[in-house]
């Protein structure tokens, strides 16, 4: 009970001070993101506007906002086809494409897989044709070419299963790009503002802390300039990692050599998110795998780097192993393999410094128009004035005699406490004084929380 006793009493002395000082306890900021890729209905790369899927696979699902062009031979959902289900579809989503089919850049024998049963969504049919019936009239595995071309012609969308027609589209906004980037971007600026809170130390090593969001702060050139990055622990759900990269030097154009990603592998990827908040251009030019989600909403990301990037991909644009000059072979890109971000984010954002104070009502401080503590000269100066206040008796009797003193009710030398009285105590000097009752009230509670705390240590001393 004592115990109890005196976690109240410290819970009335905090009240007590922040009342009477009019200073509340600084509270540290934070940036609560949640999942950053929120919002992506389960796909792994989400692109906002146009994407060439160059090479070779992504092995998820795949969401482009605007036009889809393709390379000679690349693979969607190899491993599986998202969550994605529209209406009474008998299979989820697997390539949802905003726009239209890009044929003309698009490889000339360019076949583009969806695997594992997924569908495929066109908002825009116009320039296709979507083919369920071979040269005999019989059915086919659905497949989508050019208009007037026919089955098995290039290029070409080939699918696994067989979607009817009017479940392929056109069937446009099932997905808001424009709102759901608008959105990352606020994400991205906002994990930008974090306080970095991990070191790189020589020779290139981190370690994280399992219970927060481990944030890491570098430029594009510190970036390229690790030719490793060793993780002395392994990012986790609740100990995620956010690499925010800040490529202002460069005006936004980052050329990426990615370093050799020591300690960790697919199974950190889903916490492990690299921000590029500012950059509009991204080229993945050589390097290990990357590893983690690369958060790029704002950004064209080109990846010519055969080596995989193993996690989410969010861009304003993507081109995933350019085609040559003739559009015959590609630029071998790596796999995107699917690592999806997994983690709820959290950080402090360096705007906590200093106590915020309380309302005017509790300013320690008077107005100085009603509450200045000396008096004005005036009236209220405590020096009385030569011809009333002076201590000393009038010339006329201050010459050492027999007589009586005079009247005290005529010669109190302090003036009348109408106008010269330096405090009072009654409602009226109150409320004149500009200083809240509950300032007072809380100077008393501080004297009783003092007296408390003095009685349970010599409580304390006594056992």
């Amino acid at each position: 009970m004592t115990k109890s006793y005196s976690l109240l009493g410290i819970a009335a002395c905090t009240v007590a001070a922040t009342l009477a000082t009019g200073v509340h306890p600084a509270v540290a900021a934070t940036v609560d993101v949640g999942n950053p890729v929120s919002g992506n209905n389960g796909f792994g790369v989400v692109v906002e506007t146009d994407a060439l899927l160059g090479s070779t696979e992504s092995e998820g699902p795949v969401a482009i906002g605007g036009d889809l062009a393709y390379g000679a031979g690349y693979n969607v959902s190899l491993h599986t086809p998202g969550t994605f289900r529209v209406g009474t579809d008998a299979q989820p989503t697997a390539l949802l494409v905003g726009g239209r089919i890009d044929y003309a850049g698009s490889s000339p024998v360019g076949v583009l897989k969806v695997l594992q049963n997924g569908y495929l969504k066109v908002g825009d049919l116009t320039g296709s044709q979507v083919v369920t019936q071979d040269s005999n009239s019989a059915t086919v595995k659905t497949q989508v070419a050019a208009a007037g071309q026919g089955y098995n012609s290039t290029p070409r969308i080939e699918l696994a299963v067989e979607q009817p027609a009017l479940s392929v589209g056109p069937h446009p906004g099932l997905m808001d790009f424009t709102g759901l980037f608008a959105s990352y971007r606020d994400r991205a600026d906002a994990l930008a503002s974090c306080v970095a809170n991990v070191e790189v130390q020589d020779p290139g090593r981190i370690t994280l802390d399992g219970d927060r969001t481990n944030v890491l702060k570098l430029t594009g050139d510190e970036l390229n300039a690790l030719s490793e990055l060793t993780f002395l622990d392994r990012p986790t759900a609740s100990g995620p990692l956010v690499i925010d990269v800040d490529t202002t030097a460069t005006g936004g154009v980052f050329t990426w050599d990615v370093p050799n990603l020591a300690g960790v592998s697919g199974d950190d990827a889903p916490f492990i998110l690299w921000n590029f908040s500012d950059a509009t251009a991204i080229t993945i030019a050589t390097g290990d795998s990357v590893e983690g989600t690369i958060y790029a909403p704002r950004a064209h990301v080109t990846d010519l780097d055969p080596a995989n990037i193993e996690g989410d991909i969010v861009a304003k644009a993507l081109t995933a192993g350019p085609l040559d000059a003739t559009r015959a072979a590609d630029v071998n890109a790596g796999e995107i393999h699917h690592f999806p971000f997994a983690a709820d984010l959290s950080c402090d954002d360096g705007t906590s410094p200093t106590p915020t104070p309380s309302p005017s009502t509790s300013e320690p401080t008077p107005s100085p128009s009603t509450s200045e503590p000396t008096p004005a000269p005036s009236t209220s100066e405590p020096t009385p004035s030569p011809s009333t206040t002076e201590p000393s008796p009038e010339p006329s009797t201050t010459e050492p005699s027999t007589e009586p003193a005079p009247d005290p009710s005529t010669t109190e030398p302090s003036p009348e406490p109408s106008t010269t009285e330096p405090s009072g105590y009654g409602d009226d000097e109150l409320a004149d004084s500009g200083t809240s009752p509950v300032v007072y009230a809380s100077a008393l509670l501080a004297v009783l929380c003092a007296a408390g705390g003095l009685l349970l240590v010599r409580r304390f001393r006594r056992r």
